[in-house]
């Protein structure tokens, strides 16, 4: 992506996301030029021209191991193939395939990230105290490239469509701002099955009620699985943040700050539980 092209959709997306976040607020009266928001804009354009090339390369790198590892040609149509091997089923059933799939094993990455050492990188994402869609950008490099790495290549050693895994990333992220911005939405009756941003808003809580839950980026119901979901109806989240450390403000500090900083402290602060203990049931409607 170009300097220009990431300009006009900051632009774009600002004024969209700024009328439905006035109309239908999550917290009213956020400000536009919320806290931490020059941090967030940083994001914005280090995240696609930076940290998403970092991951593209280990991808690309990473199928290439693959490719070695089972003696095929490195030249362009050995590597096609290679990738589109073994006809996966129809179009339709490899995309509801890669969704399912990619999101457990994005829920259980998600879980792995809220402990211990793999937090400290986490914890980049989570120091917004004023959350809306912007701050879905702010992501250290390692999480992203940890998190892309798994969703994508199992589905590289299944043999599917290498355009439907070239889409899905990408539409991983256009979800992401949606879940991350300043709106009440909860989808109704849809709720438990696709993800909102009321929903979302309530993982990055401060307030204890909300700590450890809703890891999933697209289906609540795998929360209601695993004993994750909450979302009490009639209430939103209204404190966003880590408790007990701050997050350096600005991007390079925060860049910085899991190499810096001791390790052990869960998502609202505090030191992370044991692995696997986590809240559970808070499946409440």
């Amino acid at each position: 992506m170009s300097l220009g092209s990431l300009t006009l959709g900051l632009v774009v997306l600002g004024i969209l996301f700024g009328i439905l976040e006035r109309i239908f607020p999550g917290v009213s009266g956020q400000r536009l030029f919320r806290q931490g928001r020059g941090t967030d804009v940083a994001y914005w354009f280090f995240t696609p021209l930076v940290t998403r090339a970092l991951s593209r390369g280990a991808l690309i790198a990473a199928v290439l191991l693959l490719a070695l590892r089972a003696r095929v040609p490195l030249d362009a149509a050995h590597i096609q193939a290679f990738l589109a091997r073994g006809g996966r089923g129809s179009t339709f059933a490899q995309v509801v395939f890669v969704l399912l799939l990619g999101d457990l094993i994005g829920y259980l990455v998600h879980r792995l990230f809220h402990r211990r050492f793999l937090w400290r990188f986490h914890a980049v994402h989570h120091s917004s105290v004023e959350v809306d869609w912007l701050s879905s950008v702010r992501l250290h490099p390692v999480n992203d490239l940890v998190s892309r790495l798994a969703q994508v290549l199992p589905f590289v050693l299944l043999g599917f469509n290498p355009l439907l895994l070239a889409a899905y990333l990408p539409f991983l992220t256009v979800h992401a701002l949606l879940l991350h911005a300043n709106l009440s939405w909860t989808f109704g009756p849809l709720r438990y099955v696709v993800s909102s941003p009321a929903f979302h808003r309530w993982h990055h809580t401060t307030q204890a009620e909300g700590l450890d839950t809703n890891f999933a980026g697209l289906f609540p119901f795998i929360d209601l699985l695993f004993g994750t979901f909450y979302m009490p109806e009639g209430r939103r989240p209204e404190a966003f943040g880590i408790r007990g450390e701050a997050v350096p403000e600005g991007l390079f500090g925060q860049l910085a700050y899991p190499f810096t900083r001791r390790p052990g402290l869960s998502a609202g602060g505090g030191p992370g539980p044991p692995a696997g203990v986590l809240k559970q049931g808070r499946a409440e409607a």
